[in-house]
């Protein structure tokens, strides 16, 4: 939503300057923000050179009248074939690493796309917006996949506070963009205006129809922003990446398998990262990764439900916490207020899939197959390296599963956490390490709430504690509703 922000049309082109890097297994490059170039700079760049050898206009204007999109009549000039030139000859790892993002957003925009039975070709929308990256964040401040501005993002919805942004949340951000579009397609009955007033909003469009006396957008352009201008090329230019890389020889960068592997489940209370680290033993920087909204590394109370996503392995580890957790069980008794050492993770999860191979039958279809191994489509083409969705009898398809799902058992001790050797409360000292004992650059004390309660209220069971330091060290309000088994990290020094 670019000139809804005021932005030029520049941060398009954030993912040309991305340094993101979500195969890593290290969430800080990753979380990274993007960097962004205004297209009065960038653009003229492209127009410079004319199409080199590695560059067969011909075909690409071949190619672009073939594409079926219902969306925009997909033109061929010399905007468009800047931004193709960029995506496939000066930023061709950028371009591959936005292709490894789609095996995680696409198949969640496409079940958005479904539901509403809006085009599946809108999802290429994102592409333009931030290259896939929900990290990515404009000079002024437009967030997220779809790049709201915070005024805009709260009229659709959106929370934005100190602790969580949900223009970062794949889920409630893809949501928000939809209803957008859909107000828009309703308003002016053309998919084309629609994406030019996601970009500068419908009153310039609107402005633009009256001055050209049309709704073609193509005959209203030279009315319109030049970031708008500029827009509708943009997107059919991704577009044009999306379905032809593989014919330009770009090779998707595709994430890890605990990244691409993934389930969404809804959560209601309070809930911290370190204690999802502890259910699930996954390093913190994967939750970190997958969960961009949340600012403090805490999913807080929502009566509508937060969305948390982790690699499917261990998500059975975490219902199995959920249930535990229910009021009518007894599980809660088994936690109690000891101070504990946490030790930093060290799992090898590249270790943790398996490669199964799976023999194509008369008439499946890729769907069919996704659906009956519990995958996506996407996953299947990533995994196998597809040069076409059509599927022959006989053909093998690589499947990758997890080799195990992680349980939580609320009685045993949860590795690689152990008790402390503390006596008592008072000063909360450590004492020497024994032999075998976590290294002390990866401990942190922490103390596990028994009951539930603010931290305001609750902060006067652990001696010597003081309310405005735990506020600071655990980055929560006083307010915070705190439940059993949640962590407050505590001052070694107390």
């Amino acid at each position: 939503m670019a000139a809804i922000s005021g932005l030029p049309f520049g941060r398009w082109y954030d993912f040309l300057t991305n340094s993101c890097m979500m195969e890593q297994p290290t969430a800080r490059k990753f979380l990274s923000r993007a960097a962004g170039l205004s297209l009065l700079f960038i653009f003229p760049f492209f127009l410079q050179a004319e199409p080199g050898p590695d560059y067969d206009e011909a075909l690409v204007i071949e190619r672009l009248k073939s594409i079926e999109n219902p969306l925009v009549e997909p033109r061929y000039n010399s905007v468009v074939k800047g931004y193709i030139k960029g995506y496939l000859m000066w930023k061709r790892e950028s371009a591959e690493r936005a292709l490894g993002r789609t095996v995680l957003y696409f198949p969640l925009i496409e079940e958005y796309l479904e539901e509403r039975d809006m085009p599946e070709k809108l999802k290429y929308l994102a592409v333009v917006e931030s290259a896939l990256n929900p990290h990515a964040v404009s000079p002024v401040g437009a967030v997220g996949l779809w790049q709201f501005m915070p005024q805009t993002g709260r009229e659709y919805g959106l929370l934005i506070n100190d602790f969580v942004d949900e223009r970062k949340d794949p889920n409630k951000s893809t949501q928000a963009a939809l209803d957008y579009l859909s107000r828009q397609y309703e308003k002016y009955g053309d998919w084309a205006l629609a994406l030019a007033a996601y970009n500068s909003g419908s009153g310039r469009v609107s402005r633009a129809i009256k001055r050209g006396r049309s709704k073609n957008f193509w005959r209203i352009r030279r009315y319109m922003p030049r970031e708008t201008r500029n827009y509708i090329p943009a997107y059919i230019a991704a577009t044009y990446l999306m379905e032809y890389y593989k014919e330009h020889e770009i090779i998707p960068d595709y994430p890890a398998l605990d990244y691409q592997i993934t389930e969404t489940v809804k959560i209601y209370d309070h809930f911290s990262f370190s204690r999802i680290a502890q259910v699930t033993g996954l390093p913190q920087e994967v939750i970190e990764v997958l969960n961009p909204a949340y600012k403090q590394g805490i999913i807080p109370t929502n009566q509508e439900g937060n969305y948390l996503i982790l690699p499917k392995r261990v998500m059975p580890a975490l219902k199995d916490y959920l249930e535990a957790q229910r009021p009518d069980h007894l599980a809660d008794h088994y936690f109690d207020n000891t101070p504990v050492v946490v030790q930093k993770s060290k799992d090898n999860w590249k270790e943790k899939y398996i490669r199964q191979t799976y023999i194509v039958k008369e008439g499946e279809t890729l769907k069919k197959i996704a659906g009956s191994l519990k995958c996506t489509v996407h996953q299947i083409i990533a995994w196998n390296a597809l040069q076409s969705t059509e599927l022959k009898k006989g053909q093998k398809l690589m499947i990758y599963q997890p080799k195990e799902f992680r349980r939580f058992k609320p009685m045993e001790k949860m590795a690689p956490f152990a008790p402390a050797p503390l006596a008592n409360l008072t000063g909360l000292r450590i004492e020497p390490l024994e032999a075998g004992s976590p290294d002390p650059a990866f401990q942190q004390l922490v103390y596990i709430v028994r009951e539930k309660g603010t931290l305001e209220k609750l902060y006067r069971q652990i001696p010597g504690a003081t309310l405005p330091r735990l506020i600071t060290l655990n980055r929560i309000p006083p307010n915070e509703k705190l439940r059993p088994g949640d962590l407050l990290k505590i001052p070694r020094e107390w």
